[in-house]
Formats: structure tokens, sequence, C-alpha cells
């Protein structure tokens, strides 16, 4: 090709040049022809070459950046925080073994206490650890959350998967403060929280203490229910304390008034007032007036011309009754109380009712060494004496249960006493033996007394006295 060929070419139009190039046949395009010398040919080819440049953009490339997958992230997270925890337990392996103390928050409120954190380490605290109570309040332990505490490492589990529980516990803390500021004599309040047959316990800021019946008054407390319930606010004095149990021993004598102060007032000689039956005893029965007052019925005030009689026949335990007021006294804490008083008294009129001479049917119901005891009627009871007993076949002695048909020998409403002895038919007494005859001396030493009833087991001195007497001896 020549030079001219060549410059036309040149600047003929790109699109059919490209075409040309493009349509050329690729023998064609590297063959060169023979006419034309080798540096000839060399120049075509330089010529062709910038062509073929212009056309195509030389290939990019960009830097790829490999991140980790999602199970590579994670599996790294696991081994840090498994580093972490390792690295924290044993720090707070180093705290337990050592007592010490620690600063953590409480984060969440779960089943059976707190969740803590401590530098990322997860802690457990016990709702029962959370203060001094045993069981603080559902609402106390709502408010913990958020707030940092001071806690001891009471207890460190270990898994067999190397994992560990770490336990948290306020209550040796708040213990040692709180009593290393008390001592016995201090002057505390705090609530009921339950009641016993032998006391009550009370949360004084929580530590629980303990106020023992005895200790509950001045005066007797056979029931603590009587004088306090649950949830009453109480002050106390500490009377022990026990710092192994967390337990302080309480007494609220100081702080409950005594009803015996006014008792004389309360239950004035005379009334007649309501009161539970107690309990029975030998000597009389115990009358619960209000609580912390019982008074006493004695035997001998029962009924006013029985002797012998048994309360329990009359009354039971638990039922309420009338009852009347003897005497009260604030200084002894006593009071006195009758049930025959509440009726009229027979003796008064014994002589009317039971002149000498009277004929009675008696029935034995107690033999003594001086006598028989006899049941009369519904009011008396009345005494044979032995001297009076003839020894008479079927009638020189006797047995409970035995009737006898009697006489009134005496009757005396000031001594309460009703005398009677056995009746003898006159064959009866003509088959007595005949004693010699007697002077006056001995006939009236042979006389029998017509005094009060003689002494017997269930027979006390003060039953023979009259009231009068008895009341003169009391005030005495």
């Amino acid at each position: 090709m020549s030079e001219q060929e060549l410059n036309n070419q040149e600047h003929a139009d790109p699109a059919n040049n490209e075409e040309t190039v493009q349509s050329a046949p690729a023998e064609q395009v590297s063959e060169t022809p023979e006419h034309i010398s080798q540096p000839e040919a060399n120049a075509e080819i330089a010529i062709e070459q910038p062509a073929e440049t212009s056309t195509e953009e030389s290939p990019k490339s960009v830097v790829i950046e490999q991140e980790p997958s999602a199970a590579e992230k994670r599996k790294e997270e696991r081994e840090k925080r498994k580093k972490l925890e390792e690295e924290m337990l044993t720090t707070l392996e180093k705290i337990f073994n050592e007592g010490g103390t620690i600063e953590a928050v409480i984060v969440e409120r779960i089943k059976g206490g707190l969740r803590l954190d401590y530098n990322g380490m997860r802690l457990f605290m016990p709702a029962s650890h959370f203060g001094l109570k045993k069981t603080p309040l559902e609402q106390e332990l709502n408010d913990a959350v958020g707030k940092t505490v001071t806690v001891h490492i009471s207890e460190i589990q270990k898994e067999d998967s190397g994992r560990a529980t770490i336990v948290a516990s306020r209550k040796k803390l708040l213990s040692e403060t709180y009593f290393a500021g008390i001592k016995e004599g201090d002057i505390v309040e705090g609530t009921v929280s339950s009641l016993t047959t032998f006391g009550m316990f009370v949360d004084v800021n929580g530590v629980e203490g303990m106020v023992h019946v005895s200790r509950m008054a001045s005066f007797h407390v056979a029931d603590p229910s009587t004088l306090f319930k649950k949830g009453d606010h109480v002050k106390a004095t500490i009377s022990s304390i026990d710092k192994d149990k967390f337990r302080i021993g309480l007494s609220t004598k100081d702080f409950v008034a005594s009803p015996w102060d006014n008792i004389e007032t309360t239950y004035p000689t005379g009334a007649v007032v309501k009161g539970k039956v107690k309990r029975f005893t030998e000597f009389g029965t115990y009358i619960e007036l209000q609580p912390g007052i019982e008074g006493l019925l004695r035997n001998g005030d029962l009924a006013w011309g029985k002797r012998g009689v048994n309360a329990s026949d009359l009354m039971k335990e638990g039922q309420v009754i009338d009852i009347a007021v003897l005497n009260s006294s604030a200084e002894k804490k006593r009071v006195g109380l009758s049930l025959k008083h509440l009726s009229p008294n027979p003796w008064k009129t014994i002589a009317d009712t039971f002149p000498p001479g009277t004929s009675a049917n008696v029935t034995v119901k107690q033999v003594h060494e001086k006598g028989y005891l006899v049941d009369v009627n519904a009011e008396f009871d009345g005494f044979i004496p032995k001297g009076r007993v003839k020894p008479v076949p079927g009638k020189s002695s006797f047995s409970v249960g035995d009737k006898v048909d009697a006489t009134v020998i005496d009757s005396n409403g000031e001594t309460e006493s009703l005398i009677l002895a056995p009746v003898y038919s006159e064959e009866e007494m003509a088959s007595l033996p005949q004693r010699p005859s007697r002077g006056p001396r001995e006939m009236r030493d042979r006389d029998e007394h017509t005094g009060p009833l003689p002494d017997a087991p269930s027979i006390t001195l003060l039953d023979m006295l009259s009231e009068e007497q008895r009341s003169g001896l009391t005030n005495n």
C-alpha cells in the first residue's frame, strides 16, 4: 500500500474504517503483501495498534474485604465472654476466700430472688438474703431493681460444663451492722408477725424478736391472743441477744397497762359480773373476768348449805357464767368470787326451816372419823356425830348411800351448822345395855357439841365459819 492510500484510509469514516477492520478476515489482517517491504509493514502495524487501544478500556479491580460469617462471630463472642468470665470468676473466688465484699447492681427481679451484675458477671441473690427479713415484701424486691448494693459472696457453685453460679448475700452485712448498734435494755419498736401458745414473734427492722408469754405483761397471760394480734405495732425492751441465730429476746411488760391498777373500781364487792370458766383445781375454780384478770371461786362459795360440792358438776370449762364479787385487791392482785351469793342466804332462816325436833330422811354422803355428812335436801347438808349413833343392830354404823331417819337436834345460822341424830324406836332403845349412872360432870362431858361440823378431809375450818367471820379474816 502506498503512502497516499494510507492517508486516504486514515481520513476515511471511522465507523467504516472500524467495520472494515472488524469484517476483514484474520488472515488478511495479519498477512503482509509481498510487494510491501518489511519496514513498511511494521509501519502499518504501528499505525493500526493505537486504533484498537482507543476503542477498548483496560480492566479495573477493587479490594474485597472478607468479613467473618455470623457463626464465626458468635463463636468469637462466646470465646471472649468465656475468657472474661474466667477472669472474673478468679477475681470473685479470691474475694470469696478472703471474705471481702463487692459493689453490684441489681438488674432484675427473678424467681426466687434477684439477678445482680458485677462487671458483666451475673450473680444471684436469694430473696431471703436481700435483707434481714426472712421473707421480704414483693414491693421491696421490685423497688431494689437498678440500685447498687454491697454484698458478700456467700457461695460459688461450679458445674461440670465449666459454668459457675455466684450467690450473693446482704444478710450478714446488715445483721453485723444491726447487732453492733443494739444492747440489752434498749427500747425498740416492731410489728407482731405471729402468735403462738407460748408467746409471740415481733419483726424489729427485719430482725425476729420473741416475746415469751411470761414477759408479755406484769400479770398472768394465759392466751397471748387476748392481748395482741398479728400486725399490731408494739414497743418492747430487749431482754436478750442471740447474734448467731439473728434473734433477740423481748419484753413488753413495761408497755402493757395492768388491769389490776383499777381492779377495786372495776370489780367492787357485791358486783355481779360475767366470767369464763378457765380451769378446776382441788381448792376452787379460776374464772376469767377479762384478759389478764382471773378470779378464784373457792369450793366453799359454790353453795350455801352444801358440803363437798364439785364445781365440775355445776359448770364446764369455757362456759360463761354469772358470778358475784366477794372482794378485790390491787395490791394482792386478787379477786374473790362467789356463786352462792347470787341467791339469798338460807342459813338466816335455818331456825325456822329446821327447828330442833324436825324429822328428816337423810342420805349418807361421806363417812368421817367423827361422824357422817348427810344430804338433808337440795339446800342443806347436815352432820350426824358418831356419839349419837347407838349400838343397835343394823343401825350401829352407816355407809355412803344409806338412808337414815333422823331428827334435828341443833340448827345454827351463825355457825352455819345443822346437827342431826338417828331416830330409834322405844324397843331399840330398851334393848340397849344399861350403863352405870354417871355424875353430872360426866353427863355434861357426854353431851354432844352443837357447834360447827367437825374437821374432815372435805370440810375446812374456813367452811365452818360464817360469812361474816370469813369476811373479817380476809379483810384482816
